[in-house]
């Protein structure tokens, strides 16, 4: 079966499962090899399961790290997203709206806010739309450490009421962003890492499968119900 979907996969599964359960029930079956073995290949499909669940949980692992990201970059009460107009409102009311130190922050506001740092999806992760999503939230958070230095450069002028956009938790949140952000690639690089070595183990269980098939076959001949049942499982 060409399709990697988790669809797939159970199904592959489930006929690896109805082909073990075949020879079972056939009459003294015996391997060409040792891995067409029932033994072996039920020991075989027992592994494969366990790849599943540790991809499974490689994967959950990996969204989570991307809805933590969106949290700190977009939604929460702190995210950078929220911080900015309380920023921007602090600068005008020290220097006048039309100063340069305000039209300096604005326009890294608008830098920030014009960083294509959008939410991916996690249903199929890939690993070009990860790195493309990893870059574009590090320009954003690039352009937030810009802003900070600028702030930093404004000396005891900068002292907000609103101890959020203080330097201190301004620092923090850049400190947070970019650890929120590596997560993502460090996560999503485990989950690739062990989905890959589960295709390669299911194509390996479909080349054992093929291997089973001819065994019966040359045991049994083409046209015994020993083979008829089995010939046509996808696996």
């Amino acid at each position: 079966m060409s399709s990697n979907s988790e669809t797939s996969y159970g199904a592959r599964i489930g006929n690896a499962e109805k082909l073990v359960a075949a020879l079972q029930n056939f009459n003294n079956y015996q391997a060409v090899k040792p891995e067409y073995g029932i033994t072996e290949y039920t020991t075989f499909i027992t592994s494969i399961k366990g790849q599943n669940n540790e991809v499974a949980a490689k994967k959950q692992t990996y969204s989570l790290a991307v809805d933590g990201r969106h949290q700190i970059f977009d939604i929460n009460d702190t995210s950078i997203k929220k911080l900015l107009s309380p920023i921007n409102g602090v600068v005008k009311a020290i220097y006048g709206k039309t100063a340069k130190e305000a039209t300096d922050v604005a326009a890294i506001i608008a830098k920030i806010r014009g960083a294509n740092g959008r939410k991916k999806s996690n249903d199929k992760p890939d690993e070009e739309t990860v790195s493309q999503s990893y870059q574009s939230f590090n320009s954003k958070a690039q352009f937030f450490a810009d802003l900070i230095v600028n702030l930093t450069n404004f000396g005891t002028n900068y002292s907000p009421a609103n101890d959020n956009v203080s330097i201190v938790k301004l620092n923090q949140a850049y400190t947070n962003a970019i650890a929120s952000n590596n997560l993502v690639m460090d996560s999503f690089t485990q989950f690739a890492q062990t989905n890959n070595a589960r295709i390669a183990s299911y194509d390996e269980l479909s080349k054992k499968a093929q291997g089973i098939k001819e065994s019966v076959k040359s045991q049994y001949g083409y046209n015994s119900t020993e083979y008829q049942l089995i010939k046509g499982l996808k696996i």
